[in-house]
């Protein structure tokens, strides 16, 4: 939950419920999936694996710098039981299929329609968009 008021829009009356089929962390039919990482989802995933072997750098996309290095257009993190991450994933992976994009002082919500998931389910209400869009400010380290 968002502890000062921020403005946000979000997509109303919309359901999702995970079905845990893994379209999230491999690359579509028409287009690269890209994952990419803060410092503090690196800071994270560092226990398990050295940077290099998880992450590409990347630069000019602030407050990204990495991208979550794939294999076979698959996550590395990607196994037949599921994410070997999931505990500690990246901020991107625990909002899909959801993302925020800001205009000036506005907050905005999306979702991709692409997942399998979205549409089912109960609808979601502004408490869950709140708190989705609260966890975004906090890892970013503010508004």
């Amino acid at each position: 939950m968002l502890r000062e008021a921020i403005e946000f829009l979000y997509p109303a009356n919309l359901g999702w419920k995970c079905t845990k089929c893994g379209a999230c962390c491999r690359d579509a039919e028409e287009r690269e999936r890209r994952i990419l990482l803060m410092e503090t989802d690196i800071s994270r995933l560092k226990g398990q694996h050295g940077v290099g072997e998880f992450a590409v750098p990347i630069s000019g996309r602030e407050p990204f710098v990495a991208e979550m290095r794939k294999i076979g257009g698959r996550c590395l993190f990607l196994s037949e039981d599921g994410c070997l991450a999931y505990d500690r994933r990246a901020l991107l992976c625990r909002m899909y299929p959801f993302w925020v994009e800001r205009s000036e002082d506005l907050f905005i919500v999306r979702a991709d329609g692409a997942c399998p998931g979205v549409g089912g389910g109960k609808p979601l209400g502004e408490a869950f968009f709140s708190g989705l869009l609260g966890r975004a400010v906090a890892e970013r380290g503010g508004v």
